[in-house]
């Protein structure tokens, strides 16, 4: 065959291969990018709990906001919270104007089946305008009190630790239907704003709590925990949250560890 019938061919060829080096260069950079994201993904989920079956289950909620009564998350920040297991955050930004105020909140989860099985414990002391309430969720005058408004009686009417699992128990130190309630009492100057933070969660969080457990009985072979804590902090009006400094330390570290990886690649 002669030798110029191949530089056709050659010159056929030779776009094709640039083509393709073109394409794979860019397929590559796309993986890279795919990489350095997941790269990210990794180190902000790091901080993160996994997330386990749960059973525990919101019964009702009660607000009393200064003598407006609500069963529902109306006018709250439920961003932070599971309405359905009644854990996580809550947070609401009360700012009606100057004068006295109150806000209290009753809670009645189930933690574990039988829900008539628990009892309540109090944890370290409220803080001043903090006041709080335990007892069985209907047998007692936890719900009224809440209804009434104002400062709650600082009682714990179920201390319990007297197996209830069969619903038979008779007696002030019997297990029952846990429920709890937290209430806050502040004054506001003109131009503050109150910011009321309540938490639910199995994880203790220190400092004053109250704590729902059911112990160990024949439908649970492990005790089950739950606690409530809650603050109200007096601010100015228009004050928002900033990030939590965790959240940001993670961010910075994963887009560090993306950028010194993308560069290393693109430098081979």
């Amino acid at each position: 065959m002669p030798q110029s019938s191949s530089k056709p061919w050659l010159a056929r060829v030779l776009p094709l291969m640039s083509s393709q080096k073109h394409l794979s260069r860019e397929v590559k950079m796309k993986k890279l990018v795919i990489v350095a994201v997941g790269l990210v993904l990794v180190v902000l989920g790091a901080g993160a709990p996994m997330a386990l079956a749960d059973s525990t289950s919101l019964q009702s909620v009660l607000f009393n906001v200064n003598g407006a009564i609500q069963t529902d998350f109306t006018g709250v920040n439920i961003g932070g919270f599971n309405t359905t297991t009644g854990l996580g955050t809550l947070t609401q930004t009360f700012n009606p104007g100057p004068g006295t105020y109150f806000v209290d909140v009753f809670f009645d989860h189930s933690l574990n089946l039988p829900f008539f099985n628990e009892f309540g414990t109090v944890n370290g002391a409220p803080a001043a305008g903090q006041t709080y309430e335990i007892g069985d969720s209907f047998n007692s005058n936890i719900y009224p009190d809440v209804q009434a408004g104002g400062a709650l009686s600082n009682t714990n009417t179920l201390p319990g630790q007297v197996s209830n699992f069969h619903n038979l128990c008779v007696g002030a130190n019997c297990n029952g239907d846990f429920a709890m309630a937290m209430g806050f009492a502040f004054t506001l100057a003109a131009g503050q704003q109150e910011l009321i933070t309540l938490g639910v969660s199995h994880t203790d969080p220190g400092g004053f709590t109250l704590q729902d457990t059911h112990p160990v009985d024949p439908a649970n072979p492990t005790a089950g925990q739950l606690f409530f804590n809650g603050s109200a902090v007096t601010e100015p009006i228009g004050t928002t949250s900033a990030p939590e400094p965790g959240s940001l330390l993670l961010l910075g570290t994963g887009l560090l560890i993306a950028s010194a990886f993308f560069r290393k690649k693109l430098h081979r």
